[in-house]
């Protein structure tokens, strides 16, 4: 018998807040032994038919013995899991396995448990699993999100293989299992159908998952900026108020759809908000609403969140601010479990304008357009909005996120991605929240919509992010405002050709000279001193054929007007296929120019080139792919699992082994003749070293005697070293590489970004100048040429000034191999190949130092879930 669930603890990592397909929420835990009212109440609203699909006849209802069997579990051989909405039970989904034999050695290890935790009983490879879901919340997805959630756990406590027994005519729950993206075979036997796979991910079912994740977070902002009515909770008839400032903006946005005031005291007298019908509670509206925007004192939010979710609300935008992170917590975590994800709070609002859905602090509303906006920052959502309105831009979407407790940039990537009215996402990001899932989306999205961010004081960690997910990167908000409108506005440039018309001497000069300092290769076209608009116009076409851009100024002389000429140049632009930019003086938007863009200096008009012009080469390029190798995965999960601290040198090149990655040998001696004997095991030539510090990879310090070609060489080496480290600092002996140049790679499991490889030369001057790149995994065989590219000391792995190029591609293949272990050990918290000699065959690692430690939960793996990163001070980069 399996032992009780309090033998082994609650596993609290179990619980989830998820999202479903049509946007909804739902919370995810395991069951509790107390959860038999609750379990009762979820039967009593099941219909017949449920009960008989779902155990293949008709039962009245459940005994005591029932709810025990179903509410007490071990979760291990016996395991449970329960959506909830609210205080509800909407679907409950376990597994019923059998403890494994002690004998069997081929099962499974046990599962690991906590100190002062007694380890659950270890289960069998193969577990029953079935499901059960309320007939009103069937068709959200609520089963196939239970899935990755229940094969998470069960796979974590060892099970490795679901069999379900399903009625034919269950189709619904068949396609559960078919669409999850997992191996299934179908035996079919009296009208049912026994489905069974294995529940380690793969490939597909990890695709399946963050295709829905995509939809489902897609969809739930939709619902968001699209409501059919909007409730305004703390609407006030004061002139000023935060309510009073926010119902106005809506009723004067022009949305169609009804608006709600809740105020108490303005219900009761004399009974409106602006000339608006106002109700005590939300709950006293009598139609649905979609969204609800909170204006309401602190202390009322808790009761205010609770309402709206008995209400059925289904999003919230929270201006209120708390100024309190448990109790933002407490409020998007009480939001999410009633089915509502949350904007804020501390928010300025959101803007639909094509909706006229103005839900914001601010009357400020710029026209439809092409360019999304996120902000995390309440002002510099203002900055945005002020922007767009000086350069005439409009915008698909806003949204303030304050102080993020729950909607982020990843979640509005995901919309972006399929909403045709966005041709631009531009966001202000403080944190990324879930760095890896920012890049995997960013990556993806930015393929067909461009990416903007606006980030100050970014780290080695962030550019490497921005940089690998093709992410346009700016420091200020005007910048982001430059590149957008024109990506917004203009096609993406072919290539680095520019060209500059205009016919002032000084302002075609200054452009040149930024365009050639931003690396653009420049023509230039000088027209006569207050030349006509056709001149104008004759030249962009006559240039456009051998341009990537062109660059116009727009600065006639006065007295000459300049809309005839931004007529002429808006024309022209138009039939041609290459982006124009137009430099203006002072800042003045002229509308005659439709849809060029135009730039009060020359720096920023290249500037925003510049930008595009690498963001068109990295669109261009092929995403290339993560490719096949063979490992030992098994083999190398046995070696760290459950060590903690440096490998020794035999388990850090057996590791390393398990993914084809060979250590060259070395052999620890204590005197002359040692080290003779093992350069004669070894080979020749041999390489005498010390090990300990300050010499270990620091051959400038001397520490280190090369190229011994006999037994004297090595003697007189052994007497020398000796003589400069010491006679306590050990020695080894190792053959040496052929001649080359030495890199340095490296693998770190980073609390916020997850797993990474860096890459660089070695030596005091790489060190000095910080000449390392960074890569966040997973690395394909593209990013692999890119990282060893990226380095400013690349050029010496080419045939730097007449030297023999060396095997880069074998150092690429080195890299991917370790990413790939990087990637699969979550164990493996740093390792470091310090040196690896790159020659013109091949690559060689003398050195390789493991380090083993706890694996951390990755914040963008395993089944759907809400994720907050790990707070850290530092980040440990070396």
């Amino acid at each position: 018998m399996a032992r009780p669930l309090t033998a082994v603890g609650y596993p609290a990592g179990w619980e989830a807040d998820v999202i479903l397909s049509d946007g909804g929420t739902a919370h995810i835990r395991p069951i509790l032994a107390s959860d038999g009212p609750r379990l009762l109440d979820f039967w009593d609203r099941l219909s017949e038919r449920s009960i008989y699909l779902r155990f293949f006849g008709v039962r009245r209802g459940l005994s005591p013995a029932d709810v025990r069997r179903f509410t007490v579990v071990d979760q291990s051989v016996r395991g449970a899991l329960i959506a909830l909405i609210g205080e509800d039970m909407v679907a409950l989904a376990h597994w019923e396995g059998t403890p494994a034999p002690p004998e069997d050695g081929s099962a499974p290890p046990a599962p690991r448990s906590g100190p002062g935790v007694e380890a659950p009983v270890r289960p069998a490879p193969a577990a029953e699993v079935a499901f059960l879901v309320e007939d009103a919340q069937q068709g959200r997805g609520v089963g196939s999100v239970l899935l990755e959630h229940l094969a998470a756990a069960a796979w974590e406590r060892g099970v490795r293989r679901f069999d379900a027994d399903v009625l034919a005519e269950n189709q619904t729950m068949v396609r559960v299992f078919l669409d999850a993206g997992y191996k299934v075979s179908r035996q079919w036997d009296s009208g049912a159908v026994r489905l069974s796979f294995d529940i380690e991910p793969t490939e597909t079912s990890v695709d399946v998952m963050r295709a829905r994740e995509h939809r489902a977070e897609a969809a739930s902002i939709g619902r968001l900026l699209r409501p059919r009515a909007v409730a305004v909770l703390g609407a006030s008839r004061r002139p000023g108020a935060t309510g009073n400032a926010v119902l106005r903006n809506l009723l004067a946005g022009g949305f169609a759809g009804p608006v709600y005031p809740v105020n108490p005291a303005a219900a009761a007298d004399p009974g409106a908000v602006s000339s608006v019908r106002a109700f005590a509670r939300v709950e006293d509206i009598d139609g649905p609403v979609d969204l609800a925007v909170l204006c309401v004192p602190p202390a009322e939010t808790t009761e205010v969140v609770e309402a709206c979710g008995r209400h059925g609300v289904r999003g919230l935008v929270v201006i209120t601010d708390l100024r309190d992170e448990p109790a933002e917590a407490t409020l998007a975590a009480a939001a999410r479990a009633a089915g509502m994800r949350v904007v804020g709070p501390a928010s300025l609002g959101i803007q639909n304008p094509a909706a006229g859905l103005n839900a914001s602090l601010t009357g400020q509303m710029p026209p439809p357009g092409r360019i999304g906006c996120y902000s995390q920052s309440g002002p510099l959502g203002t900055a945005m909005l002020t922007a767009a309105e000086i350069r005439g831009l409009g915008m698909s979407v806003f949204i303030s996120a304050g102080d993020r407790a729950d909607i982020s940039g990843n979640d509005m990537l995901q919309y972006w991605e399929d909403d045709p009215a966005t041709e631009v996402a531009l966001l202000h990001l403080e944190t990324f929240g879930n760095p890896r899932k920012f890049a995997r989306l960013a990556r993806r999205v930015g393929r067909r919509t461009p990416v903007v961010v606006v980030r100050a004081g970014r780290s080695e960690l962030d550019s490497a992010l921005l940089r690998q997910a093709g992410v346009i990167s700016v420091d200020r908000v005007s910048a982001g405002f430059d590149v957008a409108q024109l990506l917004a506005s203009q096609p993406l440039p072919r290539g680095r050709r520019v060209t500059v018309i205009g016919d002032s001497r000084a302002l075609v000069r200054l452009t040149v000279e930024a365009a050639e300092a931003a690396g653009l290769t420049v023509e230039s076209v000088l027209l006569k001193l207050g030349s006509a608009p056709e001149p104008f116009a004759a030249a962009m076409r006559a240039a456009a054929p051998t341009s990537d851009a062109l660059m116009v100024t727009v600065a006639p002389l006065p007295p000459q007007p300049v809309a005839p000429l931004a007529v002429a140049v808006a024309a022209a632009a138009a039939t041609l296929d290459i982006p124009v930019l137009a430099g203006v003086l002072g800042g003045t938007r002229i509308p005659e120019l439709g849809a060029v863009p135009a730039y009060p200096s020359p720096e920023g008009a290249v500037a925003a080139l510049r930008q595009v012009v690498s963001y068109a080469r990295w669109r261009s390029r092929p995403l290339g792919a993560v490719p096949p190798l063979e490992t030992d995965l098994d083999a190398a999960r046995a070696l760290v699992a459950g060590r903690s601290g440096p490998l020794d040198d035999e388990a850090g090149a057996a590791l390393l082994a398990c993914y084809g990655v060979e250590v060259e040998p070395m052999i620890e001696v204590d005197s002359a003749d040692a080290a003779v004997e093992a350069a004669r095991r070894l080979g020749w030539p041999a390489v005498l070293k010390a090990r300990s510090r300050p010499y270990r990879h620091r051959p400038e310090l001397g520490g280190q005697r090369l190229g011994l070609l006999d037994e004297a060489a090595v003697r007189a080496a052994w007497a020398s070293l000796r003589d400069r480290v010491g006679p306590e600092a050990p020695l080894v002996a190792q053959r040496q590489a052929a001649t080359g140049v030495p890199v340095v790679l490296g693998s770190e499991e980073h609390p916020r970004y997850g797993p990474l490889v860096s890459f660089g030369l070695a030596g005091p001057t790489t060190d000095l100048l910080g000449d390392r790149a960074y890569h966040i995994l997973p690395l394909t065989d593209v990013d692999a040429e890119r990282l060893v590219s990226s380095v400013r000391a690349a050029p010496l792995l080419s045939g730097y000034r007449g030297s023999e190029p060396v095997d880069v591609a074998a150092l690429r293949e080195l890299i991917l191999r370790l990413a790939r272990l990087a990637d699969d050990l979550p164990d493996v918290a740093r390792l470091m190949l310090d040196p690896v000699i790159v020659s013109v065959r091949g690559v060689t690692v003398l050195s390789a130092e493991v380090v083993a430690g706890p694996p951390p939960r990755r914040a963008d793996a395993g089944p759907r879930r809400y994720w907050t990163a790990p707070v850290r001070a530092v980040d440990p980069i070396s």
